[in-house]
């Protein structure tokens, strides 16, 4: 709001008979579009770029080779104006009567200023050209640019200010690292285990031979085990179940087995599982 009151103001100052401004080289006057800005030798700040804004007003980016920016500013305006700049740091601004001057801080090291003038042209204006600057040597720090807010009736002639490619890099967006996917968990290793498979015979029309390895992973030896053994169809019904015996199971022990179960109507293509489940032992 203080940028578009200031040159809303200068915009209606009535022009003094004199000759238009010559600013850094630049005839500055309504309607100017001459961009061939030239700072004065020795300065400390460095010109990046020049334009002409909405209204006819001179937009200029600086830099600061050293120190503040807004200082270098400051003095660079009060030798035009005779006055130092009203504001603070961060924001400034200028009037003489002819010329009104507003300046404001873009990054650590770069500042926008605009100024314009009352005053007529004295004749025709060259087409605008490109300013050249010394080229940019420090990145500026990546902060948010602050914005000038406008009013609705006066056009604000500070346009967005211009940041170098290298500051504007710096706000890449930064894509995090996806969490590594935690560790599977080891299934629980049973106390009993089937080593290998259970083959089964039939002896008779009601026995039928088994035999197999079994585990012991507990930390219980035993001098006798038993176990129910029980032969599953493909459907998951029970075909038959019976009680097979291993002697000297010892802690950490595989111990072959070979026994008989009871299976009536047995048929070894009728069964699709085997079953060994811990019934007790001493």
């Amino acid at each position: 709001m203080r940028i578009a009151t200031t040159f809303a103001i200068a915009l209606t100052l009535t022009a003094l008979p004199a000759t238009a401004i010559d600013f850094l080289g630049v005839e500055l006057c309504a309607g100017s579009i001459d961009t061939r800005v030239a700072l004065p030798p020795g300065s400390s700040l460095v010109l990046q770029s020049a334009e002409i804004g909405d209204n006819g007003g001179l937009v200029l980016l600086l830099s600061a080779r050293n120190g503040k920016v807004m200082d270098h500013v400051d003095d660079l305006m009060t030798g035009l104006t005779g006055k130092r700049g009203k504001g603070d740091g961060d924001f400034l601004e200028w009037s003489d009567g002819r010329l009104t001057g507003v300046a404001q801080k873009v990054a650590k090291k770069y500042a926008a200023l605009a100024v314009t003038s009352t005053d007529d042209c004295t004749g025709d204006q060259p087409a605008p050209s490109t300013a050249t600057g010394a080229a940019v040597t420090e990145t500026p720090d990546a902060a948010a640019e602050p914005t000038t807010p406008t009013s609705p009736s006066t056009p604000n002639i500070l346009p967005d200010p211009i940041v170098p490619a290298a500051a504007a890099a710096t706000t890449a967006t930064v894509v995090p690292e996806p969490a590594p996917e935690p560790a599977p968990v080891p299934a629980a290793t049973p106390d009993f285990q089937v080593i290998g498979a259970i083959t089964h015979e039939a002896a008779d029309p009601t026995w039928v031979d088994v035999m197999g390895v079994v585990a012991n992973n507990t930390a219980t030896g035993y001098k006798l085990a038993t176990f129910d053994l029980s032969f599953f169809a493909t459907d998951g019904s029970l075909i038959c179940v019976d009680t097979i015996s291993v002697s000297v199971l010892k802690t950490g022990q595989e111990r072959a087995f070979r026994d008989a179960i009871r299976c009536p109507g047995y048929s070894p293509d009728a069964v699709a599982e085997t079953r060994l489940q811990f019934s007790g032992g001493f």
